[in-house]
């Protein structure tokens, strides 16, 4: 029943929010979180942005966190906290599932569901739903845009014409990869038509027929209303709401940057199986496998169910079959890429996931004596609780864990010791926002803009200045241990060294304090000059 339908749905997106909400401070940011944050704080406090074609993505993330900053107790960037940025791609991560109400007539309702909680629990889905970066917010507008296209195909409304073009124009303004994600559509549109006339399925066709009542005007018409709303979603957004008028055209030569970064030759190339790997099973160390192999298997039986001829009840084989070939060709491209980071596996996952609700559907569907449904529906659930055991260990227990297969190149929880030890030192001053810091380091030294946001006099650089101008007697000095040596040549005045701290595997800092404020800090410590 439609009754029963919402309700379960409903109640999977709490299950969805439970996974996603708590503890949103957990994690140490990461130096593309932390980047995407200073981001957002800037627009918040100059209402400035502009468009870098060579970094950062679109503006999407940066103008949908407003409202949250806007609700938060913070009224500078330098107040606002984790949760306040993460919450964002939270809720979006959640609102997945809300989609599938749309979907529902085409997946089949059993489908829908099925695919809810494995979008709910998925490792994956639920990790980077708590990472403040595009991507969870670039899967929401591609299925957004999805199933607003089915329904367009269903009714023949211009209304849901209008909202499939918005999708696209959000697509466009969140991620640079959305063009993989519309390849993959206009590839899986073209395949499932071909075999449909391949396997000469005039009912499956027929079931892609508007709906009796549906509106009949122009198709062509409405998708010029279509394209119209997703240039001027794109324009709006891009041209900072007009402030940036090169913004639009600056998105479109920024493929050429991505393209050239995607050919590989980088710190991100991988195998073509990076993504399956530690999607199927990841053994990062002994007592460790993590696995959503649940998840691709039952996206097999999907899509097999899918495309054979009678597979799926009515009026599921049009939409199932578009995802096969969709989610196919989608992985065939991360795949291809050597540039590869693993967040960017939830874009055919999520297709995968879709899938698997209907193979999850079709393993209960093929047993015809009730108990034995009854016997496989739980099975099916113990091994989705499983992937929600594995969720909750991966976000909340090895969220910033090597052994985590989602973690990459991530913050150490280090780095937060060094940022509330500079804070600490701080505290000694009468004013300890105006404490000067200098950080120098050939590293690449995010997220540390982020943990240093509260000291209005913060000095960036890549190495040690020769320039007899620039002054190197800050208060606080962070630097590399390789460049120490020419760094101590040019310091002025004495420092302690309290020692070493991690930023990232394989990255230290060293931290240098003025001596008397070094000093000054012991002794408030209680710790006194001889310790």
């Amino acid at each position: 029943m439609r009754s029963l339908f919402g309700i379960l749905l409903l109640a999977v997106v709490a299950g969805a929010l439970a996974f996603r909400l708590p503890r949103l401070g957990l994690r140490p940011m990461h130096g593309d979180e932390a980047n995407q944050a200073v981001k957002a704080g800037d627009l918040h406090e100059t209402g400035i942005y502009r468009y870098d074609p060579a970094e950062h993505h679109g503006p999407s993330l940066y103008y949908l966190t407003l409202p949250s900053i806007w609700l938060s107790p913070a009224r500078r960037f330098a107040e606002t906290v984790e949760s306040t940025y993460r919450v964002v791609p939270a809720l979006f991560g959640a609102a997945l599932v809300l989609l599938l109400l749309l979907a529902a007539d085409g997946l089949g309702r059993p489908a829908a569901v099925a695919a809810g909680v494995l979008t709910a629990v998925s490792p994956a889905m639920v990790f980077y739903s708590r990472y403040y970066i595009q991507e969870t917010l670039l899967v929401f507008f591609t299925f957004a845009a999805l199933v607003s296209a089915w329904r367009y195909a269903r009714t023949r409304s211009v209304g849901w014409a209008v909202a499939a073009g918005a999708s696209f124009g959000l697509l466009h303004a969140t991620k640079e990869t959305w063009v993989l994600a519309a390849m993959a559509m206009g590839a899986g549109l073209g395949l499932t038509a071909l075999w449909g006339r391949w396997c000469g399925d005039a009912t499956a066709a027929a079931k892609t027929e508007p709906e009796p009542e549906a509106n009949s005007k122009p198709r062509l018409a409405h998708g010029a209303a279509a394209a119209g709303a997703a240039v001027l979603v794109a324009v709006v957004l891009y041209s900072a709401f007009g402030a940036n008028l090169r913004g639009p055209l600056d998105s479109l030569l920024a493929f050429v940057t991505y393209g050239k970064r995607a050919g590989g030759e980088g710190l991100h190339d991988h195998p073509w199986h990076y993504y399956l790997s530690i999607l199927i099973a990841d053994h990062p160390a002994r007592g460790f496998l993590w696995s959503e192999g649940l998840i691709v298997g039952l996206s097999v039986v999907g899509a097999v169910e899918g495309l054979r001829r009678g597979g799926v009840p009515d009026g599921a084989a049009p939409l199932v079959r578009f995802l096969a070939f969709y989610t196919l060709v989608l992985t065939a491209l991360y795949a291809v890429i050597p540039y590869k980071t693993p967040w960017c596996l939830i874009g055919f996952l999520h297709g995968m996931i879709l899938l698997a609700g209907v193979g999850a559907a079709a393993l209960v569907r093929w047993m015809s004596w009730r108990p034995a449904r009854w016997a496989a529906g739980a099975v099916l659930l113990v091994l989705a609780a499983q992937l929600g055991w594995q969720s909750y260990q991966l976000s909340f227990r090895f969220c910033a864990d090597p052994r985590n297969p989602y973690v990459y190149a991530h913050t150490s929880t280090d780095a937060v010791n060094l940022a509330d030890t500079v804070g600490r030192i701080a505290q000694v001053l009468p004013r300890p926002e105006e404490m000067t810091v200098h950080v120098i380091t050939p590293e690449n030294y995010w997220p540390l803009p982020w943990y240093l946001r509260r000291f209005d006099r913060v000095g960036w650089s890549h190495e040690v200045l020769q320039d007899p101008g620039v002054d190197l007697g800050a208060d606080v000095i962070v630097t590399s241990p390789e460049i120490q040596e020419k760094l101590d040549a040019r310091l002025r005045g004495t420092y302690a060294r309290p020692g070493l701290y991690g930023l990232r595997p394989g990255v230290l800092l060293a931290l240098y304090v003025r001596d008397a404020l070094w000093q000054s800090f012991l002794a408030r410590q209680g710790a006194g000059p001889g310790r």
